[in-house]
């Protein structure tokens, strides 16, 4: 029996699920601002293409893991009612895999448009690597297409660019490849052996079309005979370990002056590592995986049949199975779910989703931001005039808040108002373009230019960690900040070779001092609380001077707000791609949102 290793050299850029959400706007910032005219339309999708070599599409796989018809009884993959009841009701949501997975970030995770433009950003800028930044990229996005390119060297083209001794998959074939525009599908996700992995250097048999699932002993003869897949018991399916074989990224650095590999590796997202060093990685009670939050794990005492037979009848002899996951797959990307509602059409997506399902999906990743973290206020004073309070952020996440892709960001935001209602002080407020007021410097040319000038002062490009609020103008953010070989600021992921600031809040159990350096924080050596004893939060101390208007009593509403894309990161994203244009128009027209995850209110006295 072969086996695929994805090519040992390391994913070349991050093409990570990216996120966001939030209202659209027709307004768009100077720095941002492309043409808003019709935008390029992608091939239309099919759903039910030709199986290719071990591959098949999902709609084989949802033949029979999908939901009993409504009013059959006995049901299966349907939610119970009550919700506390212990088995499907005939009249309950379709909560099966084939209804989960379909709108999902994974599913069109070539569809996407932040992805397709950044990839393309990254081969313009580095020609003589085009083809394999786009072969490695396409090994996370379109993981059947590429699989099955390398095992069976059809598709695979050579040129000066691709570095590869038999070639390399490109987003030409994969565009109108339907297995590469299904994005990671169940039988990309399910044939991935239990090597642990990471990088895009997953393994998957090129013959044996092996399907790994959760559940001992399972019922094999229907699928087989219904699929051609055999169905085996695969424990690493539930852990950790295998998100990490895509969610863990290392990418090479290139120098910013040749061009050329300077033979370091960049950790460009380690979600799995973060969470190996948090309580949830711990054995017992508290042993929490990627799949329980993000696949919408029901309740243990639920059970349910995980197939009907294709006629949509459900096998009363077939075993009920606990542990049932969803298969919903929500992150923090609910921006760019808004993005493929609302250029569903243009992005090829109308004949394999249907109308109404990504913002139903966006709703999804939306409650899942809002458990990420919570606040809460402490030492509150008004004595003089002198307002003086501490707002504590929980991170409750398994990983850094924020995690993935180092577009991403979180900040607190306060607004102070009198007795009458008349505003006082605000701070991190965003405006209806989604950006802060530091965001017309961070986002400038200056900030995201692709080359800096010698002795460039890359500070001024991003907020260092606060640890005590004074004026307006300091806004606590949490974020990751990258450097390139020359040590400035850069939105180039084959640039990135340092870090200039890692303030993002740990998972509970963290340790700063006994962690790998590559998930240490950076810029935090100050504050003495910021995850003090592996606590998963930071207080940030705000001290303001109100005696110009001496309130005898404030209100302080406090908000917590995440941003997956921020502004600098559409900024520096340039080229003459169209799937750029495209990207940069459909940013334009609908800014990337920030998400409030968590509110408080307080009053003083």
């Amino acid at each position: 029996m072969g086996i695929l290793r994805s090519s040992g050299l390391v994913v070349l850029l991050a093409c990570a699920f990216v996120m966001g959400c939030g209202a659209s706007s027709s307004k768009s910032n100077p720095d941002t601002e492309t043409e808003t005219g019709a935008l390029p339309s992608l091939p239309v999708m099919v759903e039910n293409w030709a199986s290719v070599g071990v591959f098949s599409p999902a709609s084989i796989c949802g033949e029979c893991h999908t939901a009993s018809p409504e009013g059959i009884s006995p049901a299966a993959m349907r939610s119970p009612s009550p919700p506390t009841a212990g088995t499907p009701s005939s009249e309950g949501e379709d909560i099966s895999p084939m209804h989960g997975w379909r709108h999902s970030a994974m599913a069109h995770a070539f569809s996407d448009p932040y992805f397709r433009a950044k990839m393309k950003h990254e081969t313009e800028l580095f020609p003589h690597l085009a083809s394999f930044i786009e072969d490695k990229c396409l090994s996370c996005h379109s993981p059947m297409a590429r699989t099955h390119a390398h095992q069976t060297g059809i598709s695979l083209a050579a040129d000066a660019s691709c570095i590869l001794q038999d070639g390399c998959y490109l987003a030409d074939s994969a565009i109108n490849d339907a297995h590469a525009r299904e994005g990671v599908s169940c039988t990309a996700c399910h044939q991935i052996t239990a090597k642990q992995a990471e990088s895009g250097e997953y393994e998957i048999s090129d013959s044996a079309k092996v399907i790994f699932g959760q559940y001992e002993s399972p019922v094999a003869t229907p699928m087989i005979n219904r699929s051609g897949y055999i169905p085996q018991y695969g424990e690493h399916i539930t852990e950790s370990s295998h998100c990490a074989n895509c969610h863990n990224l290392y990418t090479p650095t290139l120098d910013v002056g040749s061009n050329t590999p300077t033979g370091e590796m960049f950790p460009e997202q380690l979600p799995f590592t973060e969470w190996q060093h948090s309580i949830y990685a711990q054995d017992g009670a508290g042993e929490r995986h990627c799949q329980d939050c993000h696949m919408g794990k029901m309740a243990e005492d639920f059970i349910t049949r995980i197939a009907i037979q294709p006629n949509g009848s459900v096998n009363t002899n077939w075993p009920e199975r606990p542990s049932f996951f969803s298969h919903d797959l929500v992150g923090g990307n609910a921006w760019i779910l808004d993005l493929m509602e609302q250029f569903r059409n243009e992005l090829g997506l109308q004949a394999v989703t249907e109308e109404g399902g990504f913002s139903r999906k966006a709703e999804l990743t939306r409650q899942l931001l809002s458990a990420a973290a919570t606040l809460e206020a402490s030492n509150v004073d008004l004595t003089d005039g002198v307002l003086g309070f501490d707002i504590t952020i929980q991170n409750h996440s398994g990983h850094k808040l924020p995690t993935g892709y180092p577009s991403r960001r979180i900040w607190l935001a306060v607004h102070i108002t009198d007795g009458n209602g008349a505003t006082l002080f605000e701070s991190g407020i965003p405006d209806a373009d989604h950006r802060l007021t530091v965001d017309q410097v961070f986002a400038g040319a200056d900030c995201t230019a692709i080359q800096k000038p010698d002795g460039f002062d890359s500070s001024a490009c991003f907020m260092p960690h606060i640890t005590q609020v004074n004026s307006a103008a300091q806004v606590p953010i949490y974020e990751a900040v990258v450097a390139a070989t020359d040590a400035s600021i850069t939105q180039v992921l084959l640039y990135a070779s340092d870090t200039l600031k890692d303030n993002r809040i740990p998972p509970r159990g963290f340790d700063n001092d006994n962690v790998p350096e590559e998930i240490a924080p950076i810029g935090t050596d100050a504050d003495g609380d910021f995850n003090v004893s592996g606590s998963g939060a930071d207080t940030v101390s705000y001290l303001l001077d109100l005696s110009a208007t001496d309130p005898a009593s404030v209100h302080i509403d406090v908000a917590l707000y995440y941003q997956a894309v921020r502004p600098s990161f559409i900024t520096g994203l340039t080229g003459e791609h169209e799937w750029i244009n495209q990207f940069r128009s459909a940013a334009a027209l609908t800014p990337p949102s920030a998400d409030i995850i968590s509110t408080l209110s307080v009053t003083a006295p």
